[in-house]
């Protein structure tokens, strides 16, 4: 049975491992079939899973509808639902953008209700804000007065900077999501005093590094036109990568982990302000996997938990 840990202040608990969709919409990793997609979603509550962090984006709003079908399945009381909104994708904008308007965040809200089939949200995330965005208050009034009209119960922001983390953790935010792996421990780690201090729960995304942590790739790997991990990386930049992953590799999968993914999830929730982490997964069986990585406790080895530090620095990643 998989291990539970709680969001936060919020005494609301879910499993440890949940699911991130980006990669099971079609959208960031290629094509992918709903058969496909709906079978990972089931697979990753079928493993004992309860945490699935999606966006309204993601397929103009299909993976929320095939998330209520789940819910419907296997019962909504099992599966705990996060939301990122602020990415307005309306056909009549030739390109995606942000809007963090009221008007927008409470649209939103309400077709996500729909959409889940539900009364409530579990929770409603802003997708990467702005500093400037949480400075004003709009955005976080439309998200509060939501939530004090219990059609959400938690609600939190999506960071990628220290600067929009302590914006958030000003406004009283109940989750937060954020990138953390070994590649990138510095955010969450430059902000944990914090972050204990105000009991918010941290939604762990990105664990495998978009994959490279999952210990498939030769340096022969091409990606298509339609992955976004063509234009993330430079050739100079990749190669670099795969270097300090081969340290990694190395120096960590080592009796008993047996392989760069175990080692890449055990180390993020070897951290224990992590209340879930999420990541992706293109099939049922990588869903599994994630799950089986770290059935086993302790989450590190106490010969290597002393170490994970010095290892991060011969490989050149700041912490």
């Amino acid at each position: 049975m998989m291990r539970t840990r709680t969001l936060g202040r919020s005494g609301i608990s879910v499993g440890e491992i949940g699911l991130g969709t980006w990669g099971i919409s079609g959208e960031g990793y290629g094509s992918s079939e709903e058969i496909t997609a709906r079978a990972t979603l089931r697979a990753a509550i079928d493993a004992g899973g309860s945490f699935i962090e999606t966006a309204d984006s993601y397929r103009e709003g299909e993976m929320l509808s095939w998330i209520g079908d789940l819910r419907r399945d296997v019962g909504p009381e099992k599966v705990f639902v996060s939301v990122r909104v602020g990415v307005d994708r309306d056909a009549k904008h030739p390109v995606p953008r942000k809007d963090f308007s009221a008007a927008y965040l409470t649209m939103a809200c309400e077709r996500a209700l729909k959409l889940l089939g539900t009364d409530a949200l579990d929770a409603l995330v802003l997708h990467n804000p702005s500093q400037k965005t949480l400075t004003r208050d709009e955005a976080w009034d439309a998200l509060t007065e939501l939530k004090t009209a219990g059609k959400v119960r938690l609600i939190g922001v999506s960071i990628g900077s220290e600067e929009v983390g302590r914006a958030a953790l000003a406004r009283g935010t109940d989750l937060m999501v954020l990138p953390y792996n070994l590649f990138l421990p510095s955010l969450l780690h430059h902000l944990s005093a914090e972050i204990s201090g105000a009991g918010v729960g941290i939604v762990a995304r990105s664990p495998l590094a978009y994959g490279l942590l999952a210990d498939g790739w030769s340096g022969a790997r091409r990606f298509a036109d339609d992955d976004h991990r063509l234009y993330r990386w430079t050739p100079k930049d990749l190669t670099q990568r795969m270097k300090q992953r081969d340290t990694l590799r190395q120096s960590m999968v080592l009796p008993p982990i047996t392989s760069l993914r175990e080692a890449a999830l055990r180390y993020v929730l070897a951290n224990g302000l992590v209340s879930v982490v999420t990541p992706g997964a293109r099939t049922p069986d990588q869903a599994t996997e994630n799950v089986r990585a770290v059935e086993r406790e302790p989450m590190l080895p106490e010969s290597l938990l002393g170490h994970v530090g010095r290892i991060l620095d011969t490989a050149g990643i700041e912490r």
